[in-house]
């Protein structure tokens, strides 16, 4: 198991916004692991840890209980029971306690993890091979030049289509990484084996779990024509946080990320992880240092299932159309109006809900599209993003105009949390 030199691992005790906190003490140099206050002391003294801070919102006697678990634990220990209500002075005593009490010496850059990555990876594949999936997304494209750096012509990335793609996405994936990359890369086009097996499932997990399990069938049929015994992935924190339940409660659980909680329990690969522990600005910048192209680190991030998670209910091959449709019209509008550096994420969901309009002087009985702009620093926490109401009209009318089958179009302007950042 990788451990970091010099973790610090926050127990949660109740703390609602603990990643805020994991992330300033990161900025001091110093890495920190979060984990429930559930977990057995032997899980948590397998990072090795320098010291254990214990974080919860209300009363310094109600973590107490949690706190006497690891009293036999021979660790520097911190309590801090209001973190929520007051974030800049949890993250001054956390800082102190690691630099003061731990002994840190914020040594945890990301520029030396790039050389721990490498170095990590050759050490676990040997002189095997890795069988990486590729989207063209930040997180799989930096996954893939450190594997690449580690074990050179070793690497062979697999490009999949699973008809769940942006408009166009497949033709221009390829061609950046053959303009950008010296690697191997194959494109598989999958999109009927996926859509049929999607065919009226409408249950958001049964979703994620059949993209996920079919993504390793894919994998595994390209892994055995090459011998390769690993699997790459593009998996970042924020992908386990929400699929592990951090008060160790099973209902606990946002929801299964394909790569995380929707891969098969039989599964005959051993997974190359490099990025596990990093949130996404943190990848971006790990991207930045290995020279990746702007026109892949500065992508909007879109998620493994794709479109799978922003078509709402059963999937069908013409509402899919209308999606992939609306979303391009999205896309287009929000970087001519020199909006789309200036959103983190920004997306069309299709609402499969009927509702009365008018289109072109006559009675349509048709669906909704949803539009959603969100900003966030590591996708475990975002906000709104108010765009301008001229945009927005010309988004919808647009989409109104362009995609048949649509007469209505909503903003979304709910937070996460409440709201997860995908509708599904």
């Amino acid at each position: 198991m990788k451990t970091t030199p010099e973790t610090v691992v926050l127990v949660n005790c109740g703390c609602t916004d603990i990643q805020k906190l994991a992330r300033a003490v990161r900025a001091r140099h110093v890495y920190t692991m979060v984990m429930p206050y559930t977990v057995p002391v032997e899980r948590v003294l397998a990072e090795k840890p320098v010291g254990l801070i214990f974080v919860g919102d209300g009363d310094e006697a109600s973590i107490a209980s949690r706190v006497a678990a690891f009293s036999s634990v021979d660790l520097p220990k911190l309590v801090i029971a209001e973190a929520a209500l007051q974030p800049a002075v949890a993250a001054d005593l956390a800082g102190s306690f690691c630099f003061e009490k731990c002994g840190c010496t914020g040594s945890w850059r990301l520029d030396r993890f790039i050389d721990e990555a490498v170095e990590d990876i050759r050490k676990q594949v040997g002189d095997g091979r890795v069988v990486l999936g590729l989207s063209g997304g930040v997180d799989s494209s930096v996954v893939a030049a450190l594997i690449h750096r580690a074990i050179g012509d070793r690497l062979t990335c697999v490009f999949v289509n699973h008809g769940l793609l942006r408009k166009n996405e497949p033709e221009m994936v390829q061609e950046v990484f053959a303009r950008n990359f010296k690697m191997n890369l194959v494109y598989i086009d999958a999109s009927d084996r996926f859509l049929d097996k999607l065919a009226g499932v409408d249950e958001p997990e049964r979703k994620r779990k059949i993209i996920g399990k079919e993504f390793i069938d894919v994998f595994a049929e390209a892994a055995e024509k090459i011998g390769a015994p690993f699997l790459g992935q593009g998996t970042i924190y924020p992908d386990i946080l929400e699929s592990i339940p951090l008060d160790g409660n099973p209902a606990g659980v946002i929801k299964s990320h394909h790569n995380v909680g929707g891969l098969p329990e039989n599964l005959k690969f051993k997974l190359v992880e490099p990025v596990d522990r990093l949130f996404k600005n943190e990848v971006r910048e790990v991207g930045k240092l290995l020279g990746l192209p702007s026109e892949l680190l500065d992508r909007h991030p879109f998620p493994g299932p794709s479109l799978g998670v922003r078509h709402i209910g059963a999937i069908r091959r013409e509402t899919l159309t209308i999606l992939r449709e609306a979303d391009a019209i999205v896309t287009e509008e929000l970087r001519a109006a020199g909006w789309y550096h200036r959103t983190w994420q920004t997306f069309a969901i299709f609402v499969p809900v009927r509702t009365v309009g008018m289109k072109e002087g006559r009675r349509t009985y048709d669906y909704v599209i949803a539009i959603r702009s969100i900003n966030t620093v590591d996708a475990v926490t975002a906000e709104v993003v108010e765009l301008p109401w001229e945009l927005l009209f010309k988004m919808s009318s647009r989409i109104i105009r362009e995609v048949p089958g649509v007469n209505r179009v909503v903003y979304d302007i709910t937070h996460k949390p409440p709201g997860t950042i995908e509708w599904e």
